[in-house]
């Protein structure tokens, strides 16, 4: 099997042709991976070995491909030839998606909606996952009854970084359950950000002063959280529940869950951990590992709903080379900041 190596800590990627396909287990797919997409973990596992079980190691968690084979237990929900997505396991052999065939947790996987291109189906899993642990358990907000109506909302939720993966889904479904919301972002990426549903935006290159001064302008102090999507805005995060809102009871969540982080008597903190999807207990040594897989598998439902109902909108993409030599020129781009607005994509191999 080909796939795109890293040997060691610090390693350059290198394309390889001696790879076994991984089998999938009984609660399991195996999927020919056609659309990567190249995330921040990425580097992040490839320069610091975190996460990583065992090296050589594959890289890649999120993509868009067709289901090739499928455990017992999975028949009534997925079947050969379905078009599939979603988040995998972190930095697990067999996993990664930077290869011909990856495992994917039945449980854990999008299917790709008729009228989405499985090129979009590569920008929905690590955004939409990460975005809803952040709602859902950094935020507090309960998740809607199926169907529910959606009654609208005077609180704000506060979204640091809109333009990124994460920040647009946030956005969304944020929107989507009834809030206003405000997201922070650059002056070309503002229109992008307010299209996806942000009723106004600030602009992060500002001051903290002004962007407070603006965000208190905006809301009247009335949100009770802010999700740093983007793991940079810690301070101003804190600053924001602090100084400008008006609320009893305040949350704050972040994607950054390896910085030292003092407590907070003025709000709860919430560190969104993806490094533990799929894992278990005892792979990850992490306590709560069941509780956010758990956590995931029931939002996949509202996700799907949203998407159907044309609430959810999969991230712009940008195309970087077809073929697994394209990995490493799509990795320096995506840390380069070369696609901003856009999630960074590989297209593999024909389906």
């Amino acid at each position: 099997m080909k796939g795109v190596i890293v040997e060691a800590p610090g390693s350059p990627y290198k394309v390889v042709e001696n790879l076994d396909t991984p089998k999938p287990a009984s609660d399991q797919l195996l999927v020919k991976s056609i659309a990567t997409a190249v995330n921040p973990v990425d580097t992040y596992m490839q320069s610091t070995g975190l996460l990583v079980t065992a090296w050589p190691i594959v890289l890649g968690c999120d993509a868009g491909g067709v289901v090739v084979q499928v455990g017992p237990d999975v028949a009534s929900t997925f079947k050969v030839g379905d078009r599939v997505c979603g988040c995998t396991r972190l930095g697990i052999p067999g996993y990664s998606t930077f290869q011909e065939y990856f495992l994917m947790d039945s449980k854990l996987t999008l299917p790709i909606l008729e009228g989405f291109s499985i090129e979009q189906g590569a920008t929905l899993g690590v955004g939409t996952y990460t975005a809803c642990v952040g709602l859902f358990q950094g935020l507090k907000i309960k998740p809607p009854e199926a169907a529910a109506p959606v009654p609208q909302k005077e609180e704000w939720v506060v979204v640091l970084g809109g333009a990124g993966s994460v920040g647009q889904y946030t956005v969304q479904i944020a929107k989507a359950l009834g809030y206003k919301v405000v997201a922070s972002c650059s002056q070309k990426t503002a229109a992008m950000v307010q299209s996806l549903g942000a009723d106004t935006v600030i602009d992060y290159r500002k001051s903290e002063t002004e962007q407070l001064h603006d965000l208190k302008d905006i809301t009247g102090g009335a949100f009770f959280g802010v999700y740093d999507t983007v793991a940079q805005s810690e301070k101003i995060a804190r600053r924001a529940l602090m100084e400008v809102s008006s609320m009893k009871q305040k949350y704050f969540a972040t994607t950054d869950d390896w910085s030292p982080m003092e407590p907070n008597n003025d709000h709860e903190t919430y560190r969104a951990k993806l490094g533990q999807i799929g894992r278990s207990a005892e792979e990850n040594k992490e306590e709560g590992v069941p509780t956010m897989n758990d956590d995931i598998a029931s939002y996949i439902p509202l996700l799907v709903r949203l998407m159907k109902e044309g609430k959810l909108k999969p991230n712009v993409f940008k195309v970087v080379g077809k073929g697994f030599e394209s990995i490493s020129e799509a990795v320096e781009i995506q840390q380069k900041g070369g696609a901003p607005g856009a999630k960074v994509i590989v297209h593999l191999q024909d389906g």
